[in-house]
């Protein structure tokens, strides 16, 4: 009985056991199929939802993709050409600036040295070259010069002028491709060109002139003659009368009157040598006849930095005939300016002081090694609100070297120093 009754309970136990599995399989199952397609990554699936038939496309929006498309290539293609163009305009535009640069830089040279030798009574001796700055300016055109009166501040022995200032301004003949004038704060002039490149003449600013005869109209007119070697050799300067008209225009023309020759030689180092200056008489009419009222003629010397000029009156006067001496440092800053005449009956020294920025502090006048008089400078030039920019002061000394008397040529002050007390009054 009791093997039945184990057997029975037996048997009951493994019918409940192959339940159990096929139900624990059973879900099992089940939750195997929910994760299909859900929580797996399926990139052949992923890009089989991601991409639209051709068939669901209607004919309108394939042709507006295909349009969008061809839009966006051709806005590249323009963009593209644009940019292309715009480059290309560059480079046309600078190269027209380098070739107007190159074309001024080998023109402006002989203009300016001939029109500066022609207006300047200073002797000059040597002229700068004119250099293309980056790709876009012109450097200054500069020279040295021998000054015959040294009173005015900063470096009067040089000369240095802004060819690139807004107020310069060219003019080229379009016929003859020269220069025709040039409008500048320091020149105002037109020019004329011979045949051949040996000849220039300049026609300068005109002026209203009162005479007690009459009143003119002035226009003066320089013809300078160059050598081969693109020297000025002679500049004969001319003065052309006109009568005039409604108190200040020109009128009919009257005479041409020769004012002076310049004549220049040239050693074999290209140094001046010799510079002449014939000066005719004034002429106020036509039938004034044309006299020789002065000649004067320069012979130089350069002695290391020293300039030796040697001046001769033709007829001779041997109190203004004689030598002088400009003595110059290594940078061409003039130190001093001295004369002796013929008869050894005058001469002078004038030595000059420079301040930290190379402008002249001041000038000492000597006579026979005793300083009698100084010029000094005040600089205000930066100082915006300044009423003067410069202001000299002229201090006189006795021989024994004190100053009694100091005064302000810019404002007309002056003090004086009482002789006994050398108190100020």
């Amino acid at each position: 009985m009791h093997l039945k009754l184990f057997s029975k309970n037996r048997l009951t136990g493994v019918v409940l056991i192959l339940i159990k599995t096929i139900f624990i399989t059973s879900i099992y199952a089940q939750q195997v199929d929910t994760l299909i397609g859900k929580n797996l990554y399926n990139p052949q699936r992923l890009g089989v939802e991601d991409t639209i038939p051709a068939s669901i496309l209607t004919v309108k929006q394939a042709q507006a993709i295909a349009d969008s498309i061809e839009s966006r290539a051709q806005f590249v293609r323009d963009s593209l050409i644009a940019r292309e163009q715009f480059v290309k305009d560059s480079i046309q535009h600078r190269q027209r600036i380098m070739d107007s640069l190159t074309y001024l830089q080998k023109e402006l040279p002989a203009l300016l040295e001939a029109y500066f030798r022609s207006v300047k009574e200073d002797i000059i001796l040597r002229v700068g070259k004119i250099t293309i700055v980056g790709d876009s300016v012109l450097s200054d055109y500069e020279y040295l010069m021998l000054p015959f009166s040294t009173t005015q501040p900063y470096t009067p022995w040089r000369a240095s002028l802004a060819l690139t200032d807004k107020s310069v301004k060219f003019y080229i003949d379009k016929k003859t491709k020269r220069i025709s004038s040039i409008q500048a704060p320091f020149m105002r002039c037109s020019f004329a060109y011979g045949d051949h490149d040996n000849l220039l003449v300049i026609n300068d600013r005109s002026i209203v002139q009162n005479h007690y005869s009459d009143k003119f109209y002035k226009t003066p007119v320089d013809s300078v003659f160059f050598d081969r070697n693109k020297r000025v050799i002679k500049i004969k300067r001319y003065i052309q009368f006109y009568s005039v008209i409604n108190n200040n225009q020109q009128g009919a023309p009257l005479f041409l009157y020769l004012s002076q020759v310049l004549q220049y030689e040239y050693g074999p180092d290209n140094q001046l040598t010799q510079y002449k200056i014939v000066k005719f008489c004034e002429r106020w009419k036509v039938y004034e006849p044309a006299k020789v009222c002065s000649i004067l003629t320069y012979t130089f010397i350069k002695q290391d930095n020293t300039y030796l000029l040697t001046r001769r009156n033709d007829p001779a006067n041997s109190y203004s005939d004689g030598t002088y001496a400009f003595v110059f440092d290594g940078d061409e800053n003039l130190k001093s300016i001295s004369f002796k005449n013929m008869a050894k009956t005058e001469g002078w020294e004038r030595t000059i002081e420079l301040n930290k920025d190379g402008n002249v502090n001041c000038y000492f006048d000597k006579t026979n090694d005793i300083i009698h008089q100084s010029q000094c400078m005040i600089y205000h030039d930066k100082e915006p609100n300044a009423k003067y920019p410069v202001e000299t002061i002229t201090t006189t000394f006795e021989k024994n070297g004190i100053s009694y008397y100091q005064k302000n040529n810019n404002t007309g002050k002056s003090r004086t120093r009482d002789k006994m007390t050398l108190e100020s009054a």
